[in-house]
């Protein structure tokens, strides 16, 4: 307990804006509710007062053929940092550049217009569920300058992708397919390596940003619609590197159809800040860092309980309070140009609170909800240490040892034993192997062991890359991946008025076998004209799949267990062509998703096939400092079978949807500019459709994408004083 309230002491600027150690206390969880809420002004009053002395613009030199350079460096699974042309793996990189031409104030944003990645809205919770490689978002391990984020809580949204600070981002790194052997447990379905910015080459910088949105038809300036201001600064002097950031994120929900206080997408209102403190010389580098969130979401209900005491009639609210402190310490130490050492070590505490309370629609008076299972509380701490050593024994050969520990922790009234644990220690091995200039050849291996379940004993992995000619890459791997039950699906209990939700102990790893293969060509003529073109495929087969199944004993309550084993495939074309100020980006993915009702009934089949297209086009006018970008994508139906009325097997699909961003950046001195239309096709949500001889059928069954059309318009600032030499 000592450690743990030496870290949230230090974390985060003694935690003014973050969470009181008070908030997990029920007598007087009311009076830290609105304090908590009071310094969160306080702070964003003084993040507004010093973007208004501050502002300033991103200065954007990038040319197009930059943008998506085959020299574009990567560090995701990597010995030391190299091109993406040269990995073994394959890499997709989205760079800040392309995050800044579509203006994206969340990361979902960036990753909707992606190939392979889904999302669709949790109106229960107010979050997005993600998925990738048609698997879901619990298979897909996200990291944070290489270390896990942390949030996992259940089996459908396990880290939102929106708790990340857009404009920390220096790059996102994607590896789709299994990398479990280099980051352990999750890393089932692929990895998305989030990389901060580490400041630049300048003495001093501060940058500010202002984004205002529509959410749909619905803004105005205080409480409807997006707003986004951000303000962040970097320091350098001589070895040293300072930097801080701090953003406000505030979403006034979307009502839409709703009636009465009724909202289809929730509020959310969101701090993030961070810093970080780097030393770096020719052989020795360490970096400090340290990331915070405060969120709340809030669900107002409609007025349709009936208080028969005094004529009243009460709405039920809820505002679900998620705060997280990360603390990350990295080091890397040179010792010869054979041999280096690498360690990262990470502390993060994750909470969440369900604060429910009534509103009297007569007196307007709001009092804490006390019916069973409306409140909860639940904290999560986690503690994970990596170190390698890199040995480059001669020009074939060099290999990777090293060890990886992760110590996890949650806490809660709704925890089997108001407190469980779980410990990962592994030891794993790689090496690269390069018997000419043309082949490189990467096998690992994954040794765990686990405090509560039975985790694989061994995971291998063997990538390749050969090198067919001057533009042709092929790349081959094979690997084994596994999904750790998390804390929850262990030890969670939940039972209220519409859910019996219990844990399972007994639960075992998820593993799976993975086949990934890519064949590309990049070319870049003397003209500047850059070309490349990737053809892949994936094949993915998941055993002891974790789902809810009906308790043996109790046919209303339902149990996490290992129900059965899964399946996803798909195939897929991109190519892209830069020249001069023109950058046209197109692809198409055909994607296999498991049907899980063709283990019992053999005449249905495994895979329900789904397709998808993207394209994005900019141009940039170099001479008057503009660029004019589109990005768009295809979801194609989505089949699948589900129980109709009768308790009959019905073959559905979701309709396809189209999906277009336009945007407009304009370089004006250290000013830019940016305004365009989010959804241009205005998507909201897709219906269910039952499939049947005698044609097809709409039914009642929606999925949520998106709240319609919107408009914005931002402002960034940047000004820069270069280091003298």
């Amino acid at each position: 307990m000592k450690t743990k309230a030496i870290f949230n002491t230090v974390s985060f600027v003694s935690m003014i804006f973050f969470k009181q150690s008070n908030l997990h206390k029920n007598m007087a969880v009311e009076l830290t509710y609105l304090n908590l809420n009071y310094m969160r002004r306080i702070f964003f009053l003084a993040i507004a007062g010093l973007g208004a002395l501050t502002a300033t613009a991103q200065n954007n030199t990038d040319s197009l053929l930059k943008e998506k350079d085959l020299s574009e460096v990567i560090v995701t699974g990597q010995y030391k940092p190299q091109s993406v042309k040269n990995s073994v793996y394959q890499v997709k990189v989205i760079t800040k550049e392309r995050i800044e031409k579509q203006a994206a104030t969340r990361l979902q944003d960036v990753l909707s217009t992606e190939l392979n990645f889904r999302f669709n809205q949790d109106n229960a919770t107010g979050s997005s569920n993600i998925s990738m490689m048609g698997m879901a978002g619990q298979n897909v391990k996200i990291l944070l300058d290489g270390m896990p984020l942390i949030g996992r809580q259940g089996t459908n949204n396990e880290v939102s992708i929106n708790q990340i600070d857009i404009n920390t981002i220096e790059r996102i790194e994607i590896v789709e397919g299994p990398m479990s052997v280099m980051y352990g447990a999750d890393a089932l379905g692929g990895v998305i390596n989030v990389i901060t910015k580490k400041g630049n080459k300048s003495k001093w910088e501060i940058t500010a940003r202002l984004h205002e949105e529509t959410v749909g038809k619905e803004y105005s300036l205080f409480k409807q619609g997006i707003h986004n201001p951000s303000v962040s600064g970097t320091y350098r002097h001589k070895r040293w590197n300072f930097g801080a950031s701090a953003s406000y994120n505030y979403f006034g929900g979307w009502k839409d159809s709703a009636v009465d206080r009724e909202l289809v997408w929730h509020k959310k209102d969101q701090i993030l800040a961070s810093g970080f403190a780097q030393y770096s010389s020719p052989r020795f580098n360490i970096l400090y860092r340290i990331d915070g969130l405060d969120e709340i979401i809030t669900n107002p209900g409609n007025f349709i309980y009936s208080q028969q005491s005094s004529g009243d009639t009460l709405a039920n609210d809820a505002d679900y309070m998620s705060q997280r402190v990360m603390q990350q310490l990295q080091s890397t130490y040179k010792v010869n140009g054979k041999l280096s050492f690498q360690g990262q070590t990470s502390f993060s505490n994750y909470s969440r609170q369900v604060y429910a309370t009534t509103v009297s629609k007569q007196t307007g008076a709001v009092r804490r909800n006390k019916a069973p299972g409306a409140n909860s509380i639940v904290d999560f701490t986690s503690f994970t240490f990596r170190g390698a050593a890199n040995y480059q024994l001669n020009k074939y050969f060099a290999f990777q040892p090293g060890v990886d520990i992760n110590l996890d922790m949650g806490e809660g009234e709704r925890m089997e034993a108001g407190k469980n644990s779980v410990n990962d220690y592994a030891f794993f091995i790689t090496s690269e192997i390069t018997p000419t200039d043309k082949i490189n050849i990467k096998p690992g291996l994954r040794f765990t062991k686990n405090s509560v379940y039975n985790a694989p004993a061994v995971i291998p992995a063997l990538n390749t890359k050969f090198k067919l000619g001057k533009q042709f890459d092929l790349r081959i791997s094979y690997a084994q991946g596994f999904r750790s039950p998390s804390l929850r699906e262990l030890y969670f209990n939940f039972f209220d008025a519409n859910h019996q939700i219990i844990g399972n102990p007994n639960l075992k790893a998820e593993t799976s076998n993975s086949f990934n293969g890519s064949l590309s060509w990049n070319k870049v003529s003397a003209g500047r004209v850059a070309y490349v073109t990737s053809i892949s495929g994936f094949y993915n087969k998941v055993k002891n799949l974790i789902y809810y199944a009906v308790s043996a004993t109790d046919p209303n309550v339902f149990q996490l267990t290992n129900v059965s084993n899964s399946k996803a495939a798909g195939v897929g074309l991109q190519s892209s062509v830069k020249y001069q100020q023109w950058y046209l980006g197109v692809g198409v993915n055909y994607t296999g998703f498991y049907n899980a009702y063709s283990e019992d009934e053999k005449s249905l089949p495994e895979l329900q096939w789904s397709a998808e297209a993207n394209a994005n086009v900019s141009y940039n006018f170099s001479k008057i400092g503009l660029n004019v970008n589109t990005f768009y994508k295809l979801t194609g139906k989505k089949p699948f079978y589900a129980l109709n009325t009768n308790q009959e097997l019905v073959k559905s699909e979701y309709d396809a949807y189209h999906w277009l961003d336009f945007t407009l950046n304009k370089k004006i001195g250290f000013v830019t500019l940016s305004t365009g239309v989010r959804n241009l096709l205005d998507v909201s949500s897709v219906n269910a459709q039952v499939v049947s001889t005698g044609g097809v059928h709409a039914s009642s069954a929606q999925k949520n994408i998106a709240t319609g059309r919107s408009y914005f318009a931002g402002l960034l600032f940047n000004f820069q004083q270069l280091e003298k030499k």
